[in-house]
């Protein structure tokens, strides 16, 4: 059911905003596993050639006890890595407020990934999402993130 709202809510979104190319989210329910790689099929559909930004699109909760997060991002297509990206973005400010649109209890982010990316139209791509979370005096990565809500991931022509 969550995943079809999701579905819904991205035709809405792309049918307001002709510049999205892109747009889908997976559910993650509140707690994000370091292993739970999130994935996303893409296949770019316009004839005419263009750059585009490309997003990764967080929603967190009220659980989420970080004011930032890592994340490492892959780009493939069929045959190469086009690029693989350890990004920091910052989801609170210095008092702990979320940034982003707040809906209720739950913080919407557009976080962006790349800038006048030059993709293939015709062209299948696969992008994964991980968390690189850590927590200070801690070997290894954190099990489970706690607050993550949905996972997306979004294209949209460069302006």
């Amino acid at each position: 059911m969550h995943n079809k709202l999701a579905i819904i809510f991205s035709i809405f979104l792309m049918s307001c905003n002709p510049d999205i190319q892109y747009i889908d989210y997976n559910s993650i329910d509140g707690l994000w596993h370091k292993d739970s790689i999130q994935n996303f099929n893409i296949e770019l559909i316009k004839n005419e050639k263009t750059t585009y930004n490309s997003f990764v699109n967080l929603r967190i909760n009220e659980d989420y006890i970080f004011n930032n997060i890592f994340l490492i991002v892959t780009i493939k297509d069929s045959i190469n890595i086009v690029s693989i990206d350890t990004i920091e973005h910052k989801l609170a400010d210095k008092y702990g407020k979320f940034l982003g649109s707040k809906r209720i209890n739950i913080v919407d982010n557009s976080l962006l990934h790349k800038e006048n990316i030059s993709l293939d139209n015709e062209k299948r791509y696969f992008v994964s999402i991980e968390h690189a979370m850590r927590v200070i005096n801690k070997v290894g990565g954190l099990e489970l993130l706690e607050g993550v809500v949905d996972v997306g991931f979004k294209i949209e022509k460069a302006k």
